[in-house]
Order: C-alpha cells, then sequence, then structure tokens
C-alpha cells in the first residue's frame, strides 16, 4: 500500500493550520487521549493495487475517510472545507462540500 502525504500535505496549508492548530491537530487511525478539538483522524478504508502480469504494482488507489471532532459544528465544517481544498488537488473527492448550512 502506498504512503499517503496527509498530515504533510495538511500541514503546509495555512487555512488548514489556522483551524487545527501550529502544532496541527491531524492523527492517523486514532487520536491522543484528551487531544483537544478541533482536531481531525484520518484513516484508510480501502483500496486496491494496479498490478501488472510482469512486475509489481507501480500505482494503488486507497480510498481513505477523515473525520473532524469539534463541539463547535460551524468550525467542523470550517475545518472539513479547509482539508477537502488542500487535499483536492491531490485526490478524487467523492463527497464534496455540503453547501448553505451555515
Amino acid at each position: 500500500m502506498s504512503f499517503l502525504p496527509i498530515y504533510r500535505t495538511l500541514n503546509a496549508d495555512a487555512a488548514v493550520k489556522a483551524i487545527l492548530g501550529t502544532d496541527l491537530r491531524v492523527y492517523e487511525d486514532l487520536a491522543p487521549l484528551d487531544t483537544p478539538t478541533p482536531y481531525a483522524v484520518w484513516q484508510t478504508v480501502g483500496g486496491n493495487a494496479e498490478n501488472n502480469l510482469d512486475c509489481p504494482a507501480h500505482v494503488d488507489h486507497v480510498m481513505y475517510q477523515i473525520i473532524v471532532y469539534d463541539t463547535q459544528q460551524k468550525r467542523a465544517y470550517e475545518a472539513r472545507e479547509a482539508i477537502r481544498k488542500a487535499l483536492e488537488p491531490q485526490s478524487y473527492v467523492l463527497n464534496p462540500s455540503i453547501k448553505g448550512l451555515f
């Protein structure tokens, strides 16, 4: 399975860091106990290798999800939107932003 540069990509984005902190609170699979909100957790939920007959796969198609945890719904949506904008140039987004909630 390919390494996903999710943390690195989000850590390079000023809009994401403005919401999730300069000491970016984005974690793979599980956040530490008592992590202050807002924070995001991402995990791989599926995928498949693009196999070849004559050599190992050069490309993995990976499906992942990101969940934002917060006590403020509006800020959680803002974080989700910032994350989507940061990752969309490198990913195919299946769940676009929800417009008109706030």
